[in-house]
């Protein structure tokens, strides 16, 4: 049976995101030959930060140097900052790599395969590789892997595929959709989304229409929150209610969960207790004249402010749910992170990956 989702658009981002899907060979170089970007990368430029809060001029001023850092990828993704190695590491989820980068030695390979083994049933025509990085309590990469279909983890004294391990895979007996995103708690719990983009049929899906998300594969019906316990290894889901639930965070205080729509005919951020679930819409905008695109990956920055990739560039979004900035890149980008002292915010994009400064 085939699902059609209202992901208008994503589709023809995913489709002419290059042909050459395979994953480039763990040479510890990027290998950019070949590869055809959905978008044109930019040229180090400025770019435009419309405040709509004048007290973010604390943390933003009114144009930022986009420095892009490594460009050639198929759907960059998923970036997060590991500070004892002073590096950044990102997906491809389309490449099924994991890369990094560092000021010292610039891009190279991290991990590949990245997301997509083969070892559990998928839907070949689907985004299968890792998506949503993070660090755990101790100090692990967690890895959201679509292909393989549930949360890995990874110690940095093994960076290899033996090192990569099952943290879970199912709920309720059954295998996840295709892990997406994630927010790790200081206790080690884990917040996650499930949509199905690991089930997506990119070359049947018409540029401009509805996805089409093919069901042979999945054995959950609904695109699931979920928090994973680290002391006893169990999985809840906390709620069912979102069709296509992407970036998540959490707040500092830890009492809401924030979630980003991936829906481009309805972008908006929900917003559920942490205690019971409870939850609805938190931010439908307002957006700019010809803001297209959704929701996808957000953090939280240590003011409170939520910085979400969504329709006109990265907005930040105030704990009431105020839009306080649109900062205006180039191209649609899917996710961001910040460094340790917040003095850099990366951003991925499609083809690149770059980052701007930020005032402290």
């Amino acid at each position: 049976m085939n699902l059609t989702g209202s992901v208008l658009g994503i589709c023809f981002l995913l489709s002419s995101c290059g042909e050459n899907a395979d994953a480039p060979a763990d040479t510890g170089e990027v290998d950019t030959a070949g590869a055809a970007p959905v978008v044109m990368s930019p040229d180090n430029r400025t770019c435009k930060v419309e405040l709509h809060d004048p007290a973010l001029g604390a943390i933003l001023d009114e144009s930022v140097k986009l420095e892009v850092l490594a460009e050639g990828f198929e759907i960059a993704e998923g970036p997060v900052w590991v500070s004892s190695m002073k590096t950044l590491l990102f997906s491809d989820v389309k490449g099924n790599t994991i890369h990094q980068w560092s000021e010292e030695k610039g891009p190279a390979v991290f991990l590949s395969p990245g997301g997509h083994t083969g070892t559990v049933p998928f839907f070949e025509g689907g985004v299968l590789g890792s998506n949503g990085l993070a660090l755990d309590a101790a100090g692990d990469l967690i890895i959201c892997q679509h292909g393989d279909r549930r949360l890995a983890k990874l110690s940095f004294d093994n960076i290899s595929q033996e090192g990569v391990s099952t943290l879970v895979a199912t709920y309720e007996g059954k295998r996840f959709n295709s892990p997406n995103d994630l927010t790790v708690l200081p206790s080690g719990d884990i917040y996650f989304t499930d949509p199905p983009y690991g089930h997506c049929d990119i070359a049947n899906s018409v540029p401009g229409e509805a996805m089409i998300f093919v069901d042979e594969k999945r054995e959950i019906p609904f695109c699931g929150i979920y928090r994973y316990e680290a002391a006893t290894g169990t999985v809840s889901l906390v709620s069912d209610e979102m069709e296509l639930p992407n970036g998540i965070v959490l707040s500092p205080d830890e009492k809401w969960i924030y979630v980003g729509s991936s829906d481009m005919q309805d972008p908006k951020v929900w917003r559920f207790s942490a205690e019971d679930g409870s939850g609805g819409v938190f931010f439908e905008g307002p957006y700019g004249d010809g803001d297209a695109g959704w929701f996808d990956g957000m953090k939280m920055h240590k003011s409170g402010n939520i910085f979400a990739t969504g329709p006109g560039g990265v907005l930040v979004i105030s704990p009431e749910g105020k839009k306080l900035a649109t900062i205006r890149l180039p191209d649609p980008v899917t996710n961001c992170c910040f460094d340790e002292s917040e003095e850099y915010l990366f951003v991925t994009s499609f083809a690149y990956v770059a980052r701007f400064k930020l005032k402290n």
